[in-house]
């Protein structure tokens, strides 16, 4: 049986700034290549989480699926990376709720030296910062590890 480790992160406001979270972690490192292509949730998912994917240059096609998404009130799914790393997850975030759900599901990190236990700092540090860069608070942050 894998691990799993996800952090969930409450954001007032959060509703009505998905686009500009989602821009934001573009321009602090993160990027939107999953491995050769984009990953996101379509409009009208639902919840059914049916992924689906597209070239990188069809990235300003999926940004007005995001925005689209938010208008609506629809929970926004992409997957990012970070840097030269390749190490990310899908970043869910959910307007209804004003909450971001990171599922660290790509080339997980581990606390140096210490083989299992999930290194939360490192994300943190990297994903933080882009969303108080835009204006918004932290209300609340958990980490989990299975």
């Amino acid at each position: 049986m894998g691990r799993s480790a996800s952090i969930v992160v409450g954001i007032p406001k959060l509703g009505s700034n998905v686009y500009r979270v989602v821009s934001s972690l573009l321009v602090a490192g993160w990027s939107y290549d999953d491995h050769g292509h984009i990953s996101y949730l379509p409009v009208g998912d639902r919840g059914d989480f049916d992924w689906q994917w597209a070239e990188l240059d069809r990235w300003p096609e999926v940004a007005a699926v995001i925005k689209r998404k938010e208008s609506g009130g629809e929970l926004v799914g992409v997957s990012l990376v970070y840097e030269d790393t390749g190490s990310g997850g899908e970043f869910l975030l959910n307007p209804s709720d004003d909450s971001l759900l990171v599922s660290l599901t790509i080339n997980m990190r581990d606390v140096q030296g210490v083989s299992g236990i999930v290194d939360f700092t490192w994300y943190i540090e990297r994903f933080i910062p882009a969303v108080l860069r835009v204006g918004l608070s932290i209300e609340y942050l958990k980490c989990s590890q299975l």
